[in-house]
């Protein structure tokens, strides 16, 4: 008996060991911010604050459309039957796929991000990264309007949900009740499954609502950018006026799917007249090729390229500098086609960008880090804009302009 309680008192000592050394991690490496956005007059000292005037100097009365902030998808469903404000019915939301997970490296990477987004832990948290979305829009020195994205889920070829396949689910209509509580600084792009027997009928009541795009994920959701009904899509998308948002390069989901979507899959879409915003994934395919050569050559093509635009959601990242931000750095006469978009709550985790790498790859000066530091300790936000702001070509002065970033209209 005495051996069997020393055993159980051994195993009780690792798990709470355990449980501290993890939320000792997730305190250093995911939400490592200690300051609350308002609190920069007070935090910033003279250099900082010198930093961060200069990356909004340029700003000509333009605001910061941010084109990409992703919603999470914990807590949703219950969060929305226990507001009774007007809303649609949910009876058609994937059952229990936002706490599915597919392997413990999916859990570890889910309470990261939330931890980095403030939300881990609460018992409502939609309305938890909501508020502390806000605080850091409204504490940028300039205008902030930011677009919340939604993930639809994925459906067969006959156009049936895939509950098993889905995860990581985003429904339009939470989203959009998100949004609709900060209409100023938040507008919505919706994702609808092209497969849905109701596609059609979504575009036009989600333009109507004023989605302002509709996003895919060709990987995630199982979507054949070939297929005919893609087509009948893209054309209801130009009919309201919908952009698309699309990834391009390769890309290994959660949900066991991978795929390349190459620049060739941008070519329907343009040609249908609509207005696409890409990002970038990982851009080397699986023979070693990179597609931005491709991409370089559809730009230069000004008739097809027209209505092309590039996210730089997460260009800051470790693996992505020497593959994508120097070759968009290299090209400054396709600066024009470069639009901000912070990917929130990405660049909130501690270790998704390196100002380490970006100083040892000549991106940044390495003055810059103790400064890019001390803005993540207080608004991760306003941190991967000013970060954006201080990249330069290796070698170079070379810096994007603040066309990126500042818009006359929200656009």
């Amino acid at each position: 008996m005495t051996r069997f309680f020393a055993v159980a008192v051994v195993l009780l000592a690792l798990a709470v060991l355990g449980v501290v050394g993890w939320q000792a991690a997730l305190d250093r490496y995911a939400g490592a911010w200690t300051h609350a956005p308002e609190d920069a007059p007070w935090i910033f000292d003279d250099d900082v604050q010198a930093w961060v005037d200069s990356a909004f100097a340029d700003a000509n009365g333009g605001a910061i459309i941010d084109r990409y902030v992703d919603v999470p998808a914990r807590g949703q469903h219950l969060e929305s039957q226990s507001d009774q404000s007007d809303q649609s019915d949910q009876s058609d939301s994937p059952p229990a796929t936002t706490d599915k997970h597919t392997s413990p490296l999916t859990w570890m990477d889910d309470q990261i991000t939330e931890h980095a987004a403030g939300i881990l832990g609460s018992d409502r948290p939609a309305a938890a990264y909501l508020a502390r979305l806000l605080r850091q829009i409204q504490a940028m020195p300039v205008d902030y309007r930011a677009r919340l994205v939604a993930r639809d889920a994925v459906y067969g070829n006959d156009g049936h949900r895939d509950d098993v396949a889905t995860l990581d689910y985003v429904d339009n209509d939470n989203m959009a009740r998100l949004a609709a509580q900060a209409p100023e600084q938040l507008s919505s792009v919706v994702s609808i499954h092209p497969y849905r027997a109701d596609a059609l009928d979504q575009i036009a009541r989600w333009a109507e609502a004023g989605a302002v795009g509709v996003r895919w994920a060709p990987v995630e959701q199982q979507i054949d950018l070939e297929d005919k009904r893609v087509a009948a899509f893209y054309a209801a998308m130009n009919k309201h006026d919908l952009a698309l948002y699309l990834p391009i390069g390769l890309r290994h989901a959660d949900n066991g799917s991978q795929g390349w979507i190459g620049v060739d899959a941008l070519d329907a879409p343009l040609a249908a007249g609509l207005n696409v915003l890409v990002s970038i994934d990982n851009p080397i395919d699986s023979t070693g090729q990179s597609l931005m050569p491709a991409l370089f050559a559809l730009l230069r093509d000004e008739r097809r390229a027209a209505h092309l635009q590039i996210s730089l959601a997460g260009v800051l990242a470790a693996d992505r500098l020497e593959t994508v931000l120097e070759p968009l750095l290299q090209h400054p006469e396709f600066f024009d086609h470069l639009r901000y978009a912070s990917g929130y709550p990405q660049p909130a985790i501690a270790s998704a960008i390196s100002l380490q790498a970006l100083a040892d790859g000549g991106f940044i000066d390495r003055s810059a880090i103790p400064v890019l530091r001390a803005v993540y300790d207080v608004n991760p936000l306003l941190f991967v804009f000013v970060a954006l702001r201080a990249v330069r070509l290796p070698a170079t002065d070379l810096q994007l302009p603040a066309s990126v970033f500042f818009e006359k209209s929200a656009s």
